[in-house]
């Protein structure tokens, strides 16, 4: 399956959106979560550095086993998540996304990339919850962001936002599910 395909918000054989191979014999795959995804996803929430769980969570702690066994079963309230996975000598889960259905109809997202796999996965995981939330009429993804959490202030900014609230040190931002990713020119 090509990227172009996962971001329309199509899933391939097994809910596969892309299985991009790797150095070393490695695959890096973007599939829906599995209820047997809450141990990895703890042990990415356990690998995130002090300042990574203040922006994630606007808390220095992680999120406790039933808030986790939550987010594996999203599809089950009308949400979606997804995680990274790579595979080769072991496996390990290296990303997670996901939204939350809120009550005005719009999804509440977070996503979280280890360290060592930032870059060009945030982003992508960015644009394939859109088009999830676009093919499942989700009109808008939403999300709280401390002002201070400058790389998510400059993926939503690349993607396009617009600001429905603002505090002290927060923004609340709304992307459109819809509108294609901007493209720099």
């Amino acid at each position: 399956m090509t990227v172009g395909q996962a971001r329309s918000g199509t899933a391939g054989s097994g809910g596969v959106l892309v299985a991009v191979r790797l150095s070393g014999g490695r695959t890096l795959t973007v599939r829906p979560v599995r209820p047997a995804d809450a141990d990895g996803i703890e042990a990415l929430f356990g690998s995130l550095s002090d300042e990574d769980k203040y922006f994630r969570f606007f808390s220095f702690s992680t999120p406790g086993r039933r808030f986790v066994e939550q987010m594996t079963r999203a599809e089950q309230d009308g949400g979606y998540r997804l995680v990274a996975i790579v595979s080769g000598p072991g496996e390990d889960l290296v990303a997670e996304a996901g939204y939350a259905m809120l009550p005005d109809g719009d999804g509440e997202f977070g996503l979280t990339v280890a360290a060592g796999w930032r870059g060009w996965l945030g982003p992508y995981l960015l644009d394939a919850l859109a088009a999830a939330a676009a093919a499942r009429g989700v009109p808008n993804l939403q999300a709280d962001i401390l002002t201070e959490n400058y790389r998510m202030m400059a993926l939503v900014s690349h993607r396009g936002y617009i600001t429905l609230a603002r505090e002290f040190s927060e923004v609340r931002v709304a992307i459109d599910a819809a509108e294609p990713r901007r493209r720099r020119g």
